[in-house]
Parts: structure tokens; C-alpha cells; sequence
């Protein structure tokens, strides 16, 4: 594409981003506003040019967080914990009345005694409430009595403990403390509340066993976390003040709109940052592994500015990659922070195009858009996300960044390859199937991973590139920061090319057909 055609589209994708998000935050039903202060520095992690549309997206979220919490180190009596408390002011969007609230305790899930998170006290505007736990302690229910009405807001406190594990592997180590390293990543560590499904209500299954663990919409996250004065804090949204008081240090973090808040420590980071768009990406690494650190920068730069210009843009002021030691998974996406899989970070990996390492970064930078803004339902419809993600990560990424026999290398690879091997096995799946319902993980992953990309790669060639390019622009701009549904994104390619593609996606996504493609 020349250079001023270039500039001219993302122009006008830019204008047409905040038309669509202010008509998306004036059209639905808006929670309490923040005072003007108040947001503008809730807001100090968006970009200039996006406070004012966040700022509507800020007043349209059902729920704000505030969090203190302490790291507890280990001691002769006691294990690894966090300890503190979470206050939740929560705005009825859901349009009738509602005599309780769902929290999610995440990290219980794959504990065998479901016991590594409590809650010790709970209130509502001040006042004690009753509470239950159940789904394997994993859903606490807080009781609303008088019910909250349509509209209305209250704010729930608890005081919550968190035994984090040690050298754990559920839930591919994203909460974990890695002994080795030094590394805390404490992905789900406090109470959040359940994820709310446009479709369905309140998802309350069991935490994923096959897929992404945590479900949750759209919030703000005001925290406040003490740990020991060394230690490095990297988290989602931006640090806004340190104050050390002689071995501890307190952080202050704001996020803006997010769909979830985490947090990684480690007493020896070093770091390579660079400027992408307005966005500081900072690449941490441990002593020694500069290397791999430079050029996960390297490729976190270039897709993020692939992406921005290729979908829409990334408005937060930062992004941060970090490694940690992962079980079954070569990264982990988070609103504006990312886990980078520790195997990467050898001496002797290669960096020769395509190498799978630029692959995961592209993957997980993408998912900033699909997950990170363009929420969906994992535990119901994974595929939306990481099918798509897993297409254009590999076939478009790779072909505009070294030009398309990388790009088929990465098909072949990562997709078609996967896709004939399993089909012609007899391992063939639904795609859109409830994660947990496929019949074991490799199965899910199968389907979410190349059989899933395979369908998007099928669609991009009926269509075409622009068109396919433009239907993920209108996916973009009509469901950023809410929860889409698969036909959200069949409408949007819909659109986009003026096609009738129902089936097409039926085949691909609905039907065990790939016999019929190999």
C-alpha cells in the first residue's frame, strides 16, 4: 500500500473509532460517573488522544476496584501469602433487580482442598452481609438485601488471603511463585467479580481445566500493594507513585478500562524499552538474557504498530513483556502486560526468520485487541479469540512483515499442519464448542489453535484482504470493551465483503467437515 494512501485509511479508522466509541458509551445504560479529577488521573495510562473517549467507556463499566494488599513472605509458621482488601463499587447495568452478587475466586480452582483464597470479612456500604461459597469454592456469593435495583450502586469490601503456590503448574503457572527465579506472577489473585455474558448472565462454570481460567468484563482497578523495597512492579495500567518506607516499598497503580488486574514481581528485573505510537513497550529480563529481552522488544514493536495500523489503535500509554516460567503455554496475554514463556530466554535460541519466538510475541500482542478490548467468552466460544488471533499472528503478520514465504511457513507450520494431522487421525472437532466439553486438551487445542485459524484463513481467502482487513476494523470499533459473540464477528466479515458466509462458517466452525479440506 503507498505510504499516503496508508496514512489516509488509518486516518479516517481513527475518526471512525471514536465515533463508535461514543456512540457506545452514550447508548448504553451508564454507571455512576467519577468526578472529573478523579477520572482524568484514573486516565493517566490512556493516551492523550483516547482520555476523552475512555473517559465515556470509565462512566459506562459496571464495577470500579479499589485494592490494598501487602506481600507476606514466607516464614517458620507461615507460607508465601498476600493479604488485603478489595472494595468493589458496582453499578446495576444488567436491567432488573439483583438480590446477590457472584464473586470469583479463580485461584481455589485448581487447589485440591479449593482453599488457597478466603475471604475473612465482607460488607456492603459499610454494613456486614452474609456470603457462600460454592463450585468448588471457587464462586462467593455476597447477598444484597434490600435487592439493588436497576441503576443503583453499592460498594462491596472484603478482606481477602491469598496463599500463593509455589513451583505450582495449574492453570499453566500464572499464579505462581517460581523459586528459581524469583519470580512472583500473580494473574487472578484477589476477588473479582464473575464475568457477565450478554447471552447467558453471570458465568459461574468451574475454572477452565483446558483453556483461559478467567473470565471477567470491563472495570477500573485503583491499587495500592506494598512489597519488599527491591523488588521490581510490573503490572497492568501505570504506576503513578513509590514511596519507600525503610524495607518495603509502596506502589500506586491505575489502570483505566481493563478487564482484569495483574501483577508480576521479581527482586533482579533488567529492562529494554522502546516507543511505538505513543506507547512505551518495556521488554524485563533477567540478568544474562539481554538478548532474548532485545528482541522481544524488537518484535513487540513491530506488531504493535502492525496491529494499530492494521485494526485500530492501541490507546494505553504502555506494554510490558515479562518473562515467566509457563506450564503447556509459550505466552500469556493480560491487559498491557504479557508473560513471555522462560524457556525463550536461552543462549542458543535461534532468531532466524520465522522463528517461533516472534510468533508468540505477534500472538500475544494481538490478543491486546482480541481479549484485551474485543472481549468474548472463552469458557463458550475460545475459538473467537484465539483462532483469530492465531490466523492473522501467523499468515498476515509473517507475509507483511517478511513477505509471504514466511507466511507460509507459518501456515504450514502452525496451522495447516496441525489442521491435516489431526483430521486425517480421526481427530477432527467442532470448533465452537464449550472449552471444557472437547474430550481431552489436546483436542481443544486442536480446534482453537489451527482448526479454528484454518476456518479465518478460509474466510480471508473467500473475501479478500481488504475486506477481511475491514470487517476486523468494524469488529473492533462496534465491540471494543464489551463481550462479542461469534455472530458479531460473522457479521462484521459480513459486511465488510457483502457476502453471505453462513456457510462458510458453518463448515468450518460448526460441523466435523475437514476430511472434506484435506
Amino acid at each position: 500500500m503507498p505510504p499516503a494512501l496508508s496514512r489516509r485509511l488509518r486516518l479516517t479508522r481513527l475518526a471512525l473509532i471514536a465515533i463508535a466509541i461514543v456512540a457506545t458509551v452514550t447508548s448504553g445504560t451508564n454507571a455512576q460517573s467519577l468526578p472529573a479529577t478523579e477520572t482524568r488521573e484514573q486516565l493517566s495510562g490512556v493516551l492523550p488522544e483516547w482520555q476523552e473517549d475512555l473517559h465515556g467507556v470509565l462512566d459506562d463499566a459496571s464495577a470500579a476496584y479499589t485494592i490494598d494488599a501487602e506481600i507476606a513472605l514466607p516464614s517458620a509458621d507461615a507460607e508465601p501469602r498476600i493479604q488485603g482488601t478489595v472494595a468493589v463499587t458496582y453499578t446495576n447495568t444488567t436491567g432488573e433487580p439483583l438480590d446477590a452478587l457472584p464473586f470469583r475466586f479463580y485461584a481455589n480452582g485448581p487447589d485440591d482442598t479449593h482453599d488457597a483464597m478466603r475471604a475473612d470479612t465482607v460488607t456492603r456500604d459499610g454494613e456486614p452481609v452474609a456470603s457462600s461459597l460454592d463450585v468448588d469454592q471457587t464462586v462467593l456469593h455476597v447477598e444484597l438485601e434490600p435487592a439493588l435495583a436497576p441503576g443503583a450502586t453499592t460498594t462491596v469490601t472484603m478482606e481477602f488471603t491469598l496463599a500463593v503456590p509455589v513451583n505450582a503448574r495449574e492453570h499453566y503457572g500464572i499464579l505462581n511463585i517460581d523459586v528459581e527465579r524469583g519470580t512472583w506472577a500473580l494473574a487472578h489473585w484477589y476477588p473479582i467479580l464473575a464475568g457477565r455474558d450478554p447471552e447467558r448472565g453471570w458465568v459461574l462454570d468451574p475454572p477452565s481445566e483446558n483453556g483461559d481460567p478467567i473470565f471477567s468484563t470491563t472495570a477500573s482497578y485503583d491499587l495500592t500493594l506494598r512489597a519488599p523495597a527491591e523488588w521490581r512492579v510490573v503490572s497492568t495500567g501505570v504506576t503513578t507513585s513509590t514511596t519507600v518506607d525503610g524495607s518495603i516499598t509502596e506502589t500506586h497503580v491505575l489502570t483505566g478500562p481493563v478487564r482484569d488486574l495483574t501483577v508480576v514481581l521479581d527482586d533482579d528485573f533488567e529492562s529494554v524499552e522502546t516507543v511505538v505510537d505513543g506507547t512505551t513497550i518495556t521488554s524485563w529480563y533477567n540478568p544474562g538474557d539481554e538478548r532474548i529481552g532485545e528482541a522481544v522488544l524488537d518484535y513487540a514493536a513491530q506488531s504493535l504498530a502492525y496491529f494499530n495500523d492494521l485494526i485500530g489503535p492501541y490507546p494505553y500509554t504502555t506494554l510490558d513483556l515479562v518473562p515467566v516460567n509457563l506450564f503447556g503455554a509459550a505466552g500469556v496475554e493480560f491487559p498491557q502486560l504479557i508473560y513471555m514463556g522462560a524457556s525463550y530466554y536461552t543462549p542458543d535460541y535461534s532468531l532466524a526468520t520465522p522463528n517461533s519466538l516472534d510468533f508468540t510475541v505477534a500472538h500475544e500482542v494481538l490478543h491486546q485487541w482480541w481479549y484485551g478490548m474485543v472481549g468474548n467468552n472463552q469458557y463458550d466460544h475460545a475459538f473467537i479469540d484465539e483462532g483469530l488471533t492465531n490466523y492473522m499472528s501467523s499468515e498476515l503478520y509473517f507475509t507483511a512483515m517478511y513477505g509471504p514465504e514466511a507466511g507460509a511457513v507459518m501456515v504450514d507450520r502452525y496451522l495447516a499442519g496441525p489442521f491435516h494431522s489431526n483430521v486425517t487421525t480421526g481427530n477432527d472437532q467442532i470448533v465452537d464448542t464449550p472449552t471444557d466439553a472437547f474430550p481431552s486438551g489436546s483436542a481443544y487445542v486442536f480446534a482453537a489453535y489451527s482448526k479454528g485459524p484454518m476456518g479465518f484463513k478460509a474466510i480471508h481467502d473467500e473475501i479478500g484482504a481488504d475486506a477481511f482487513a475491514a470487517g476486523v476494523q468494524q469488529y473492533f470499533l462496534h465491540n471494543q470493551f464489551s463481550v462479542a459473540s461469534p455472530d458479531d464477528l460473522l457479521n462484521a466479515f459480513e459486511a465488510a465483503s457483502g457476502q453471505e458466509l453462513d456457510t462458510l462458517w458453518r463448515h468450518w466452525f460448526e460441523e466435523a467437515a475437514g476430511l472434506d479440506d484435506v
